[in-house]
């Protein structure tokens, strides 16, 4: 890991030592409501447990060991599957992880967890990420059938937190994923997940109170009709969205771009090897990662670099350069900021050779 601007203040490791450090899909919301801490995961010894991050006092704390999540159907094929899906009622400081068709609550003061009153239907699991509504009232997933060999059909769920209930449920005939809530709980953006390079609608709305959904962002086509741009690693950037361009896509001008939902036009902001891309809550701010596969120039393996793009001034700068691997999700970088825009977190895997990975924080000036 190599920090390599000076807008970053401050920064460090943070995580167990020998363990693997990991934390949530980059969509969900890891800070607490007074911002003084985060939650991240560690497995050592081969049991995961449930942390909270503390920066101004620079120690970290297991609230939770969740070894039970061994008997989940998931777990029995990948042990990081579930929590990494996890989402976070800030709130409440409430987890709600997927167990099997189950919710599970885990209260963070309370050091505890039970599974929620609702339950999904028999012979089916359910997945994500998953997000939770900004008021904290909702938590939206995928759900499926559990004997699906090859994912063609899912299921969006709404969920009340504090009602236990299951409030919307509708399947799409296609493997629909990747579920975000807007500012405003009544909109969902989703995706059309599946072969990148085959797929001319990635970007989806959903108003779930209505069952209204419609794609957003029209992806470009060659005189022949073949699609020439494939998109993807969408977020809710303030009314728009930001997503990447990826460099897989048969344009040279691959990167970020901002869509307008409402006029399904989108705009390239920036240039680059992007993979993944975040925004603060009102999309002035954006963090990205590279790769280094399809048309890019970066060619170095399981290295790369976290780029900060200001919306405002139309400026980037690289903040730093790290290890990682796309073997597993727990290993991609999947930089996020917090609300404010302030404060950056990512994977730093040790070393290409080692399982052992920490979260790289970082304060901006």
């Amino acid at each position: 890991m190599e920090i390599k601007s000076q807008l970053v203040k401050d920064s460090r490791l943070v995580g167990y030592d020998n363990a693997v450090n990991f934390i949530p899909y980059y969509t969900s919301d890891v800070w607490s409501k007074d911002g003084k801490y985060f939650i991240f995961y560690s497995r050592r010894d081969g049991k995961i447990s449930l942390n909270k991050y503390y920066p101004d006092q620079k120690r970290h704390v297991t609230v939770l060991d969740l070894d039970k999540w061994s008997s989940s159907f998931t777990s029995a094929k990948d042990p990081y599957a579930e929590f990494v899906v996890s989402g976070h009622a800030r709130n409440t400081e409430t987890v709600l992880i997927p167990f099997d068709n189950k919710i599970c609550h885990v209260s963070i003061p309370e050091k505890s967890m039970r599974f929620s009153d609702a339950v999904f239907p028999d012979d089916t699991l359910l997945s994500g990420p998953f997000n939770v509504s900004d008021d904290g009232k909702y938590l939206t997933g995928v759900n499926f059938s559990k004997s699906a060999s090859k994912l063609e059909k899912t299921s969006i769920f709404v969920y009340d937190i504090g009602n236990e209930k299951i409030v919307f449920l509708k399947e799409f005939d296609f493997f629909a994923n990747h579920t975000q809530f807007f500012s405003d709980s009544g909109r969902i953006l989703f995706c059309h997940e599946g072969p990148t390079e085959q797929i001319p609608d990635r970007l989806h709305l959903l108003e779930w109170k209505t069952g209204a959904h419609y794609p957003i962002y029209p992806q470009k086509h060659n005189d022949k009709g073949e699609l020439i741009e494939c998109v993807g690693h969408e977020m809710p950037a303030g009314h728009r969205v930001v997503a990447v361009r990826y460099p897989v896509s048969k344009m040279e001008d691959c990167g970020i771009i901002l869509v307008n939902p409402k006029a399904k036009t989108g705009e390239l902001l920036d240039q680059d090897d992007y993979l993944h891309v975040a925004s603060d809550a009102s999309g002035s701010i954006f963090i990205m990662d590279t790769c280094w596969w399809g048309n890019t120039r970066r060619k170095t393996e399981n290295q790369s670099d976290v780029i900060l793009f200001d919306n405002m001034t139309k400026k980037k700068e690289i903040l730093a350069s790290v290890c990682c691997s796309m073997k597993n999700q727990i290993y991609h970088v999947h930089p996020r900021l917090n609300k404010k825009g302030s404060i950056i977190l990512c994977t730093a895997k040790e070393s290409v050779a080692s399982d052992n990975a920490k979260i790289l924080f970082m304060k901006l000036r």
